[in-house]
């Protein structure tokens, strides 16, 4: 691979950084939304690099046959020869970029993971989605994030979703034990990058199970459990009504 072609792959790279990042919405599979300006920024700066070294290795090799012209074919030490063949190799991953985008992180991930453990009472604060979001609502339906809702079956002693109809969006996560045992809506909450995600998610056992890693938005009850909080593995939740959605612009939470 000679250094034109590794220029091109700079450009190849910051331009896939670019494609996924300021035209699109690509990147949400893989970071926060905050990361944005910096992928545009890095997208940037990998093509005007590639772009350099394309120029600077042309204007050299002009140069090259300009002196070679001049001097009766005498070699003036230039080395025309690339690398090794096999750095071509390295071409391949840009192109996959390209070509077959990986997707967000979804059933297979959730299952794989198992859900998020119970955090410290202590170290929740539960007015950091809403201070009442069931005042909010009134005596309606109450839409809650599935992290809120799982934050809140674990550690609101005052039990304030019990007897509300909450609404929750997630994907469809099957049981491990199979259908007998019900299936999961999950919903995957990141901190950083979908490498750091971890699973919230929900038991349905009053309802089929839909089709692995389809979204959708349930009405119904929580289960409220007997006993401490903290010792429940898996939050159940009475369906009353459902629909499948799209799958959000933005996967995790």
């Amino acid at each position: 691979m000679n250094r034109i072609a590794q220029g091109l792959v700079l450009v190849l790279l910051g331009a896939a950084a670019l494609g996924s990042s300021a035209f699109s919405e690509l990147y949400l599979n893989y970071v926060q939304a905050a990361f944005r300006p910096f992928l545009i920024a890095a997208g940037l700066v990998l093509v005007v690099l590639g772009a350099l070294v394309v120029a600077a290795d042309l204007r050299a090799a002009a140069r090259g046959e300009d002196g070679e012209q001049g001097h009766d074919g005498h070699d003036h030490g230039h080395d025309h020869h690339g690398g090794p063949r096999v750095a071509w190799l390295l071409v391949l991953p840009v192109v996959a970029v390209f070509v077959v985008a990986p997707p967000a992180l979804g059933a297979y991930t959730a299952a794989a993971s198992g859900a998020a453990e119970a955090p410290d009472p202590s170290r929740v604060d539960l007015s950091e989605y809403r201070d009442d979001p069931f005042a909010e609502a009134g005596d309606g339906p109450v839409e809650l994030q599935l992290q809120e809702f799982v934050s809140r079956a674990w550690t609101d002693e005052d039990r304030a979703m019990s007897g509300r109809t909450i609404e929750l969006t997630g994907f469809v996560v099957p049981h491990p034990d199979g259908e007998d045992e019900g299936w999961y809506l999950a919903r995957l909450q990141m901190a950083c990058c979908a490498a750091d995600a971890v699973v919230n998610r929900v038991l349905i056992t009053d309802e089929p199970a839909p089709e692995t890693d389809s979204w959708w938005t349930v009405r119904g009850t929580w289960d409220e459990p007997e006993g401490d909080l903290q010792s429940v593995r898996d939050h159940r939740f009475t369906v009353e009504e459902m629909h499948q959605v799209d799958n959000p612009p933005d996967p995790y939470e």
